[in-house]
């Protein structure tokens, strides 16, 4: 410790409470500059942030909230928001929902949505055809034009933007309500895919902003009993591929080169007992083991060989419940869509007399087993039909 010294008042003085005067001098003196320092740099609004940080902040907002709103608020905003990287970006963290289409131009599309809680959202989607959907595809919608029935559209409900489609082949008049619509990250290219009944059998493609006219897909290395699927079932759309399942047999084509493949479940039921449905990355196949239990199967497409996904979903126990929902004795309880794969799958009343329509749609919880009832606009008595769909930015360059 070094040693005291002595003042001249007699009084001892301490080394070290010299040091410390000495320091808080030197604070003080430097007080204003630091202040002024600290002037500068107290500014922290949102336009000083960098745009790394800016990005992932946007990222965050719903599509229609960045398309009605946040991109008009500057120009560094808009340019960002319109740049590919973010609409990627935004398009591939956003999460599906399952869109409620009415057969019948009586009520708007209802989309339906379950946060990370798995608490149930609706909204309507306006800017949607009268004529109903026809197919989804990464928040895009494809559908018939409202002045010209005969004419396909895509169009991006969150954004407003569509445009027209080269008209469908000759005879296709009756069966568009079973076109696909898909994507090819390798191509970077938007396909619709339609059936043909004309002339001879087959499908008919067309690459969207790149094809002027529709080109033909052979389907005859497929067996006689597969091929009524593209006029019979709704085709479903994963990452890359586009689905056809009836039965215990599923045909799948790859997007990219228009080659289709067959696959066959694991076990032979009957045709009724089997359901696929698209969760947004593969296609999945519900078996139905008893009146409220289904086996829940994923597909690997690039092979065609089923797994099982997940625990066997029973419905044993909400029995009570779910007859309360249901409007009359006879009408039974059908797979619909995942809402959120794999925690919120949606249900509807299917009748045994096929007049009879449903008007309500159960949402159940794997995960925390919780029951929801969605009450579907009276005005409509044709039944709905459901598509995986998310709201984004994307639109065909």
């Amino acid at each position: 410790m070094p040693p005291r010294r002595r003042c001249t008042d007699g009084s001892v003085s301490d080394p070290r409470s010299d040091i410390l005067s000495r320091e808080s001098m030197i604070h003080i003196r430097s007080w204003p500059s630091y202040s002024r320092r600290c002037k500068k740099e107290r500014p922290t609004r949102i336009e000083s942030l960098p745009k790394e940080l800016l990005f992932e902040i946007l990222l965050r907002l719903p599509a229609d909230h960045l398309y009605e709103r946040a991109r008009l608020v500057c120009r560094r905003w808009y340019h960002i928001i319109h740049s590919h990287a973010f609409v990627n970006a935004h398009t591939h963290g956003s999460t599906y929902g399952l869109l409620l289409s009415p057969l019948k131009d009586c009520a708007l599309p209802l989309y339906v949505t379950a946060d990370a809680d798995g608490g149930i959202h609706t909204s309507e989607l306006n800017h949607i055809s009268k004529l109903g959907v026809l197919a989804t595809c990464n928040g895009l919608v494809l559908e018939l034009d409202d002045k010209c029935h005969h004419l396909p559209r895509l169009v991006n409900p969150a954004t407003k933007q569509s445009f027209l489609l080269p008209p469908y082949p000759g005879g296709l008049m009756y069966c568009h309500f079973y076109s696909a619509l898909a994507y090819s990250a390798a191509s970077l290219a938007y396909k619709v895919i339609a059936p043909r009944t004309v002339c001879y059998f087959g499908l008919d493609v067309l690459t969207v902003g790149v094809d002027e006219s529709w080109r033909h897909v052979e389907v005859h290395h497929l067996p006689d009993h597969v091929r009524p699927f593209f006029l019979g079932e709704t085709p479903l759309t994963s990452e890359g591929f586009v689905h056809w399942g009836r039965g215990r047999y599923c045909a799948t084509m790859d997007v990219e080169t228009e080659i289709i493949t067959l696959s066959e479940a694991p076990y032979q039921y009957h045709e009724n007992n089997y359901k696929y449905l698209s969760t947004g990355r593969c296609v999945s196949l519900l078996v139905a083991c008893g009146d409220l239990s289904w086996e829940v199967w994923e597909m690997k497409a690039e092979t065609g060989q089923w797994r099982k996904a997940l625990p066997s979903v029973d419905l044993g126990a909400e029995k009570c419940r779910i007859q309360q929902f249901a409007p009359e004795a006879d009408r039974l309880l059908k797979p619909l869509g995942w809402v959120k794969y794999p925690q919120v799958l949606a249900f509807y009343f299917g009748a045994s007399y096929p007049w009879k329509r449903w008007r309500r749609c159960i949402l159940y919880n794997l995960d925390t087993h919780q029951l929801d009832s969605i009450e579907l606009p009276q005005c409509c008595d044709c039944g709905y039909d459901g598509f995986l769909h998310k709201n984004s930015l994307i639109w065909p360059s």
